[in-house]
C-alpha cells in the first residue's frame, strides 16, 4: 500500500532570546515560530518550523501559521512516493510565505527519509558527521558585544559573525571588542543591507589595517543593488556573500552565473531543501564559496538545515547558531550541539 500523509499538527509558539537581537533591520527580544509535525501511514514522522525574521518583515506570525496549516491540510491523504513533486507544489503556491513552504518541505523530507529507513543526512549524501558553526554578535554597544563574545569564547567558539550597521565608529568599536574578547578570533561582518558600497570597503579595510581577521563580508548593500554588490565583490580584499540578494533559487543562480558575489548564503527558510541543491550545484560550477545560515529556529527547527550541511558537505561557512541565541526550545533531531560543534547522533 502506498505511503500517505495521514495526520498533522501545527503549533505557534514564542521563544525568548538570551540577549536582544539587533541588526541594521531592527531589534527583537523573542521569536514567534510555527512548528509542523507530519505523520505518514507507516507511523514515520517529520518536523518543520517556520520562523519569523527581521529580514522578512512582511510575514506576520499569523500569516505563517495560516500558511503552514493550509499546506498541511492540502497534503493530507496525499501519496509521498514523489516528495519532490509535493514540495514543488508547496513552493509554487506559497513562495511569498517562504518559511511556511520550507517548514512543510522539511517535515515532509524527514518523514519520508524515516519511512525509508535513512537519516536526513544520508538523504543528502552522508558526507560529514560534524560541523563547526560561528556565533552571532548583535549590533549592540561595544560593551555588550564584549560580554557576548567572551561568553561564547569560553564555550569554544572561534568564528564570530558580527552585525554591522554602517556607523563606522560604532561598528569598529564593536568589532574591536569581539577581537579583544576572543584570542585569534576569526570574523564575519554582516551588513544586513545597511552599508553603502564605499562604506563597506572602508570598514573591511579599516579592520584589516588593525590586524582583525575578517574572513567574509555578508550582504553589505541593499538586496536590489546588484551593481553595488558586484562593485564591492570586485574591490573587497575578502570574499563577499549574497544573502538577502539571493532570496530565491533563481536569484542565487543568477548571482553565481554573473559573478555578482563571491559567496552565497543559503537559508532553507528562504530557498527550501531540494531547491538548495540547485544553488549548491550552481555555486560549485562558478567556483563560489557557500555559507549555510538560519533565521531564528529552535534546535528542532534547525535540524533540516544541519542535515543538509552534514549530508552535502558543501559549506565553507556554517552559521547555524539560532538555538544558541534562544533561552529554550525543542531539542535537535538527529544531532547534538557541543558549543560550536554540531555532531550527528
Amino acid at each position: 500500500m502506498a505511503e500517505r500523509i495521514v495526520s498533522f499538527s501545527v503549533k505557534a509558539f514564542k521563544a525568548k532570546l538570551r540577549r536582544p537581537f539587533i541588526t541594521s533591520l531592527g531589534r527583537k527580544t523573542e521569536t514567534l515560530n510555527v512548528g509542523l509535525w507530519l505523520r505518514l501511514s507507516s507511523g514515520a514522522q517529520g518536523y518543520g518550523e517556520a520562523s519569523s525574521s527581521l529580514a522578512l518583515s512582511h510575514l506576520s506570525p499569523r500569516s505563517l501559521e495560516r500558511s503552514v496549516h493550509e499546506l498541511a491540510s492540502a497534503s493530507k491523504g496525499r501519496e509521498v512516493s514523489d516528495p519532490g513533486a509535493l514540495a514543488d507544489s508547496a513552493w509554487r503556491s506559497h513562495r511569498r510565505i517562504s518559511p511556511a513552504a520550507a517548514a512543510f518541505e522539511c517535515a515532509l523530507i524527514e518523514a519520508v527519509a524515516q519511512a525509508r529507513g535513512i537519516s536526513m543526512s544520508d538523504w543528502f549524501g552522508g558526507r560529514l558527521d560534524s560541523l563547526e558553526s560561528d556565533i552571532t554578535i548583535s549590533a549592540s554597544q561595544a560593551s555588550k558585544a564584549l560580554e557576548a563574545a567572551a561568553d561564547a569564547a569560553l564555550r569554544g567558539y572561534r568564528l564570530f559573525k558580527i552585525k554591522v550597521s554602517g556607523e563606522l565608529k560604532a561598528d569598529l568599536a564593536r568589532i574591536r571588542a569581539v577581537g579583544a574578547a576572543a584570542a585569534q578570533a576569526q570574523l564575519i561582518l554582516d551588513g544586513n543591507q545597511g552599508l553603502s558600497p564605499r562604506m563597506a570597503l572602508r570598514l573591511v579595510e579599516s579592520c584589516l589595517a588593525e590586524g582583525l581577521a575578517v574572513r567574509l563580508l555578508e550582504q553589505p548593500v541593499r538586496k536590489e543593488d546588484l551593481k553595488g554588490l558586484q562593485f564591492v565583490t570586485r574591490c573587497c580584499p575578502v570574499p563577499v556573500a549574497a544573502d538577502e540578494s539571493a532570496g530565491t533559487p533563481e536569484q542565487a543562480c543568477r548571482i553565481a552565473a554573473e559573478g555578482l558575489a563571491s559567496a552565497i548564503n543559503i537559508k532553507v527558510a528562504k530557498t527550501g531543501l531540494l531547491p538548495s541543491l540547485r544553488i549548491i550545484a550552481a555555486a560549485r560550477t562558478a567556483g563560489l564559496k557557500l555559507m549555510i545560515g538560519c533565521m531564528a529556529e529552535t534546535a528542532a527547527g534547525l535540524s533540516a538545515s544541519a542535515h543538509l550541511a552534514f549530508g552535502t558537505g558543501a559549506f565553507d561557512f556554517v552559521d547555524l547558531d539560532s538555538d544558541e541565541l534562544l533561552r529554550e526550545g525543542p531539542k535537535p533531531r538527529g544531532w547534538l550541539r557541543q558549543g560550536p560543534m554540531l555532531k550527528l547522533v
